[in-house]
C-alpha cells in the first residue's frame, strides 16, 4: 500500500511566504485539488479577522481541528497551512506523520516587503505592528518549521511558478518518506 503522506503535500511557512500562491500553482502542476486551511476554518471571513476576534488559542484549536479533518480525508491534495499551524505540538505531529511538508522560507526583509504590498489586513501576534513583529515570530516558529519539513525551499529570487516547479520536481524524484517525525 502506498504511503498516504506521498499524496498529501502540506505547505508551511510564515505569513507572506507564498503558501497559498505556490499551493495553487503546485496543485495545478500535479493535477490535484488545493485547500487553503484558513478557508476551511472560517470561509466567510478572513482568517486574520477570526484570529483577532477570538484570540490565538481559540484560533489554534480551530486550525488544529481543520488540519486533522482535512488530513483524515486523504489525498491527493495540496494544503496551504496557516503560518502558525506549527505552533501546536499535535499539529506538528499530524504534519510530520501524515503529509509531505514543504517549508517555504524567505528572508525577514522579503516577508516584510510582501506584507506591505499585500492588502490583506494581518492581526498582530505579539502586540507590535505585524510587519515589525516578523523577526520575533520567525525566531519562535523556525524550529517548528524545521521539525516538520521534509523539503525546504528558499523562495528568495524565485517566482511562484519556479517554486512550484521545484517542489513538484523534488516530490517526483521519489524517496520522500513523508515529513520527519
Amino acid at each position: 500500500m502506498p504511503d498516504p503522506s506521498a499524496t498529501i503535500v502540506a505547505l508551511v511557512g510564515p505569513r507572506c511566504s507564498g503558501k497559498t500562491s505556490v499551493g495553487r500553482a503546485l496543485a495545478r502542476k500535479l493535477g490535484w485539488p488545493f485547500v487553503d486551511l484558513d478557508e476551511e476554518i472560517d470561509p466567510p471571513r478572513a482568517a486574520g479577522e477570526l484570529l483577532a476576534a477570538i484570540g490565538e488559542p481559540a484560533f489554534r484549536d480551530l486550525e488544529e481541528r481543520a488540519l486533522r479533518d482535512r488530513v483524515a480525508r486523504g489525498g491527493p491534495v495540496v494544503i496551504a497551512c496557516g503560518g502558525g499551524a506549527v505552533e501546536r505540538g499535535a499539529s506538528r505531529r499530524l504534519l510530520a506523520r501524515n503529509t509531505t511538508c514543504v517549508w517555504l522560507r524567505s528572508s525577514p526583509a522579503e516577508l516584510a516587503r510582501r506584507m506591505r504590498a499585500d492588502p490583506t489586513p494581518r492581526p498582530s501576534l505579539t502586540g507590535a505592528d505585524p510587519v515589525d513583529e516578523i523577526e520575533a515570530v520567525l525566531a519562535r516558529r523556525e524550529p517548528f518549521y524545521a521539525e516538520v519539513a521534509a523539503i525546504t525551499v528558499d523562495g528568495r529570487g524565485l517566482g511562484i511558478e519556479e517554486i512550484a516547479a521545484e517542489v513538484a520536481g523534488r516530490i517526483g524524484r521519489g524517496g520522500l518518506p513523508g515529513c520527519r517525525g
